[in-house]
């Protein structure tokens, strides 16, 4: 909230009314974690933990104002680089501790301005809110900002009026235990009640179950978090569709993502539950200040160098706090890094490669199962007009119980039924035969809830193949109609058929996480365009005079081959002759640099290997270090090949303003250094203001390609498929590409329909969600549309 000025009197930090917006994330440095950098052998301080000595920034140390040492990298068994910037004392003398006291005297004034504000939000919430929620309660982590917020609420509320919930998912550090101890016996002794939830599966057998959590499959969220506290409220109230608000520390500083948060929401994390974020906008400044004002407990974890608390190994963890906890921790983190060396066993012929693997984190990028250990699929699927076919080749669940939960069930015996399904009825064959469940649908022709039915359908095929019984399906269930207990799975009479158990990823987190990848890579090479990308000016050049671009020796033959990389990628470009096709034309009657032109190219782009990996793995709203980038690359790339992507992402981008910032596809922070661009991060957000018909234009686009992975004409499809980017098909749904939310894209879609009918229906009322492009149109017809540019 408040901006600060380092003070070099107490050795701390003095907030000012700036009101600045802090990326930073400061935080106090003690003893311990300078040991653990080697920092010991170079300057002099006592071995005391009660004071911190410094702050750090990032990847920056510094003492009383004055930058004294960065590191970079570090690994799960590599130490980061020290670079010394500048001695913090003169020779001999020994660093000074941080007053702490006389730093929170001076900052006493603001930090009680915070207090009272915060302390009034969480009142004011509370009581607008008490007829409408069941039960409050802080989710507490047992880190710095959950502690902060416990401290605030206990002020504001009266202790008979919220819980405290900690939602344990045994992979806690050891600190954070013992910061659990000391806030139950407080608890207790002021009459907070608290509850401790945790899944009835160990942490052992899910990372067996499921394989290894990554960045990109982070099943361990729900299953280990999530769910437990969820059923844990339940049993607690005796209520099954309870309403709670949860207090939680979240806060803005923490994540772009994050600073887009409200006081309050509904179902961010939890479905139908409220979340309210009482120091949203407060920095880190300021929650060490206040907790060193209100001698509040600090887990120990922070002195030896991490900055988050959490689950020990983690896949958002950078590789320089992995260092940290490996150094503090080793024991403890030991069974869940062989847990990912041996899931990744068989696909490393030689320890060193694995271990090269382990070192690079390489494990936190996996988007599938491919090279996890006795991952296969038990799922397959087939369809035409009539028919829908499933094979399930292994059964763990009973798929009787689940049909229910697709809508009214009426059996004529025992393998042939109805499901009468957002009001068809759908004629439907179970047999088992040689521990293989074959499904046979007949399907009617007219019904716009062939989609929806056959996505729920495979969902449902998926748990059957894949559950473990972790509980997730029953607590996404919010009428609490369902039960897993003791390896049975049962549906209650009353099911709604809601179908939120069934939107569950892939249908389920196991059958999520295990996923095989189909084919091969249609899109070629990932390192397209080597560490070159391709540049803003070279494509102006090229629509300048594009005979003299191609042929002049001068220009340098890399540019060269890289700009006819794109000319084709982008479809501007006939293959081998670089003529300029009919879009290509279109492009240049329109001319190459505006946000239309360029949302169009990104369109096509979107189905070549390099732009494709960008958009399936970079989440929206968060900010990417070059690092991280690296680190997201596939595996089997060299170092050398991972950091040519990387750079050639930042060329694209930052030489072209129109894609990388108007429309989203990469922001860049980058510094000059020696005449060259040094990435400092990126952050891919959606298009704000798109131009409809790019959107149209990248739909027919996403048929096209639909249709030619599947073998029929595709040019149907419902809201919720557009939205799921995790479905099996070779097409790319604009929603994914420019980062479309459901209410902005149903806008688009429906002004799409009323102005131009010979191209599009959509239909989002009377209970129907379907999308209907015209048989006879292409993507290429959609370019006439844009007359007024042309």
């Amino acid at each position: 909230m408040y901006g600060y000025e380092w003070d070099d009197e107490t050795g701390g930090i003095r907030l000012n009314t700036t009101i600045a917006k802090i990326n930073n994330e400061p935080r106090p440095v003690y003893s311990s974690e300078l040991n653990i950098l080697g920092l010991d052998r170079f300057w002099n301080y006592k071995n005391d933990d009660s004071t911190p000595y410094l702050w750090a920034e990032s990847n920056r140390y510094i003492y009383r104002g004055r930058v004294v040492a960065k590191t970079q990298g570090g690994s799960v068994y590599d130490a980061p680089k020290i670079e010394h910037v500048e001695e913090p004392v003169k020779k001999g003398q020994s660093l000074d501790p941080v007053d702490v006291p006389k730093m929170v005297a001076r900052n006493r004034e603001i930090l009680l301005a915070l207090e009272q504000d915060a302390i009034k939000r969480i009142y004011n919430i509370y009581s607008e809110h008490r007829d409408k929620v069941d039960v409050f309660y802080v989710a507490f982590s047992g880190g710095k900002d959950s502690i902060v917020v416990l401290d605030l609420v206990q002020k504001a509320l009266p202790h008979s009026d919220f819980k405290v919930l900690f939602g344990d998912t045994r992979m806690e550090f050891p600190d954070t235990y013992e910061v659990i101890e000391k806030v139950k016996e407080w608890c207790s002794r002021e009459d907070i009640e608290f509850l401790h939830a945790s899944s009835i599966l160990s942490p052992a057998e899910t990372w067996e179950l499921f394989g290894p959590p990554s960045q990109r499959i982070r099943w361990c969220c729900s299953v280990h978090k999530t769910t437990p506290q969820i059923l844990e409220l339940r049993e607690t109230i005796n209520k099954a569709n309870f309403r709670g608000m949860a207090f939680t520390g979240v806060r803005g500083d923490e994540s772009t993502a994050r600073s887009k948060y409200h006081d309050v929401n509904l179902g961010e994390k939890i479905r139908g539950q409220y979340n309210t974020h009482p120091i949203l906008n407060w920095n880190s400044a300021e929650i060490f200040l206040y907790t060193y004002a209100h001698n509040l407990i600090m887990n120990e974890a922070y002195k030896k160098g991490n900055g988050r608390v959490g689950c020990l190994v983690c896949p958002m963890a950078t590789d320089k706090n992995i260092f940290f906890k490996e150094q503090s921790y080793g024991a403890f983190t030991a069974p869940y890094l062989n847990a990912i060396a041996n899931a990744y066993s068989t696909s490393y012929d030689r320890n060193d490669s694995l271990n090269e693997f382990m070192n690079s984190s390489g494990w936190k990028a996996r988007r599938s199962a491919r090279d996890i250990r006795n991952a296969s699929t038990y799922c397959t699927f087939e369809s035409d007009r009539d028919h829908f076919i499933a094979r399930i080749t292994r059964i763990r669940s009973n798929i009787h119980e689940w049909i229910k939960t697709l809508g009214k069930v009426d059996y004529i015996d025992k393998e042939h039924l109805y499901v009468s399904f957002k009001d068809v009825l759908y004629s439907m064959t179970v047999t088992l035969e040689n521990g293989t469940v074959l499904i046979d649908v007949q399907l009617s022709a007219q019904a716009k809830s062939n989609i929806h039915f056959i996505s729920y359908l495979k969902s449902i095929c998926r748990k059957v193949a894949y559950c473990v019984y972790c509980q997730v399906c029953e607590a996404n269930c919010p009428f609490g109609y369902i039960s897993m207990h003791n390896g049975i799975v049962t549906i209650d009479s009353k099911c709604v058929n809601c179908r939120k158990c069934l939107e569950i990823d892939a249908g389920c987190l196991v059958a999520s996480s295990l996923r095989l990848p189909e084919g091969g890579n249609k899109m070629g090479s990932i390192n397209r365009y080597a560490n070159m990308g391709f540049e803003n000016s070279w494509i102006k050049s090229f629509f300048e005079n594009p005979q003299e671009f191609l042929t002049n020796p001068n220009i340098g033959s890399k540019k060269v081959d890289h700009l006819k990389k794109f000319l084709t990628d982008s479809e501007i470009c006939v293959p081998k002759t670089y003529s300029l096709t009919e879009f290509g034309r279109f492009i240049e009657r329109i001319g190459f640099d505006n946000p239309i032109s360029w949302g169009l190219i990104y369109s096509n782009m979107a189905y070549t290997a390099q732009i494709n990996w960008w958009i399936k793995n970079i989440e929206f709203d968060r900010e990417y270090t070059q690092d991280e980038l690296l680190a997201l690359l596939d595996e089997s790339l060299s170092k050398a090949a991972r950091a040519h992507v990387v750079s050639a992402f930042k060329n694209i981008f930052i030489s072209n303003p129109i894609l990388g910032r108007e429309i989203g596809a990469g922001k860049c922070e980058f510094k000059i250094e020696r005449g060259s661009r040094s990435l400092i991060s990126v952050t891919r957000t959606a298009w704000e203001d798109p131009d409809t018909r790019v959107i149209l234009y990248a739909l027919y686009k996403f048929a096209e390609a639909c249709s030619s992975a599947e073998g029929e004409i595709y040019r149907q499809f419902s809201l919720r498929r557009l939205l799921d980017f995790s479905a099996e098909s070779e097409g790319v749904s604009p929603a994914e590409i420019f980062g479309l939310d459901e209410l902005t894209l149903t806008r688009i879609l429906t002004g799409l329909s009323a102005n131009y009918p010979d191209f599009i229906l959509a239909q989002f009322t009377h209970d129907l969600d379907v999308v209907t492009l015209n048989t006879e149109k292409r993507s290429i017809d959609v370019l006439t549309l844009f007359t007024d540019e042309t």
